[in-house]
């Protein structure tokens, strides 16, 4: 069987997903989360000139130093001006008060001084405009403060609220159920003698939240079809299914027998990467169902290549991180063939991003991917590297 290309098996995976259905929430509830529509200003911010300073609202031709002008009104922010200024004077005003008629600019406090009988002197000339922020200068009612796709982030969010919204439309968490395989395993809440402990379930829970998903566990099979087939079906009325191990070709490794036994139609299996060759991918119906490796770090990273895309897809997010370019800091070897992505550190020195490979690569092992910060994608048909070569690195967030 012909290996699948990591970049075919991105862009395949991608072409099985839609974002899904709107659903409407609050403004908290919506960070990070991408809205279904274009969202309008309501209104004008600010909605009329104010002082951007603690000073003195004046006329700028009345700001050659040295010149005193009368103090006519004090303006605190939420006051409304009831003095129209002229020529010769001025009024105190505080950050955000609204300008005065008659005053186009503002000398902030520490440019003046005092004198006698509600006068100020002027040490400083303005220019018109000065320390006034315009209405509108923010935004203008109608126009768009988000588009269609557009990202929630805090500013978004404040910028929601100050228009009077409180819930906006964003696409609806995708629901993922989670099913482990093997005779070897038990819960961590019930371990057992003479089994090792399901850390995938768990771990792959966790991952799926961070990536905005609403994640479930449906427990751990045996190897045989039928409990297979059980463990899998309740999964198959999520968006996404995760099977974890039984993906290869052991004797008995009967997870694509299940899922195809369910409907599930296999749209590809096998990558051409490592760790994670023996990844399947299928549809049945709306659900996507991935069937990932059982190796704890085979099973992190093809979530991480693979699935993750997909979940963020769902939610009409940018599906893939952007690759970076690093310097590798030592010699590397790899066999070809296989497209390796390799546990690593990086850190800037500069504006050059430093890349070392972590000591072990095991897939089976869990600490060999402790504190990777990125990974490192070699092409297939490489062989070696020497220190100081540039390579594509994927950050891991």
């Amino acid at each position: 069987m012909n290996l699948m290309p990591y970049e075919e098996a991105v862009a395949r995976v991608l072409s099985l997903v839609k974002p899904l259905a709107p659903e409407r929430v609050t403004i908290a509830d919506a960070v990070g989360r991408a809205v279904t529509a274009s969202i309008p200003a309501r209104a004008t911010l600010p909605p009329w000139d104010n002082s951007a300073m603690d000073g003195y609202a004046l006329q700028a031709v009345d700001s050659a130093p040295g010149t005193v002008l009368r103090i006519v009104e004090t303006i605190f922010a939420g006051m409304t001006p009831k003095v129209t200024l002229t020529r010769g004077t001025c009024a105190r005003i505080m950050t955000g008060a609204p300008l005065p008629p008659g005053a186009d600019a503002i000398v902030m406090q520490e440019r003046t001084r005092p004198v006698p009988d509600a006068n100020v002197e002027i040490l400083e000339a303005v220019r018109e405009g000065h320390f006034v922020r315009r209405a509108g200068e923010d935004v203008k009612a109608g126009d768009e403060l988000l588009p269609a796709g557009g990202i929630i982030g805090l500013a978004e969010a404040g910028a929601l609220w100050a228009q009077g919204y409180t819930h906006v439309d964003v696409f609806r968490r995708p629901t993922v159920a989670i099913a482990a395989s093997g005779d070897e395993l038990c819960d961590v809440s019930s371990p057992q003698a003479g089994k090792l402990i399901d850390t995938n379930s768990p771990l792959l829970e966790v991952a799926v939240r961070q990536c905005g998903g609403v994640a479930s566990r449906l427990g751990i099979a045996a190897d045989r079809l039928e409990s297979l087939k059980a463990t899998f079906a309740p999964g198959l009325a999520s968006d996404v299914l995760i099977t974890i191990a039984g993906a290869s070709v052991g004797e008995r490794d009967f997870t694509k027998d299940a899922l195809t036994e369910l409907g599930v139609d296999m749209n590809f299996w096998k990558l051409a990467i490592k760790p994670g060759k023996p990844l399947a991918v299928g549809t049945r119906g709306n659900t996507l169902v991935f069937g990932l490796p059982g190796n704890p770090v085979s099973a992190m990273v093809t979530f991480e290549l693979i699935v993750k895309p997909a979940l963020r897809a769902l939610q009409g997010l940018p599906a893939v991180t952007d690759v970076q370019v690093g310097i590798l800091t030592h010699d590397f070897k790899k066999s070809a063939g296989l497209r390796h992505f390799v546990r690593a550190t990086a850190t800037m020195s500069g504006q050059r991003l430093n890349v070392t490979a972590l000591p072990n690569q095991s897939s089976g092992s869990l600490t060999s991917a402790r504190g990777a910060t990125h990974l490192i994608s070699i092409a297939p048909d490489v062989t070696s590297l020497s220190a100081g070569s540039e390579v594509d690195v994927i950050p891991l967030r």
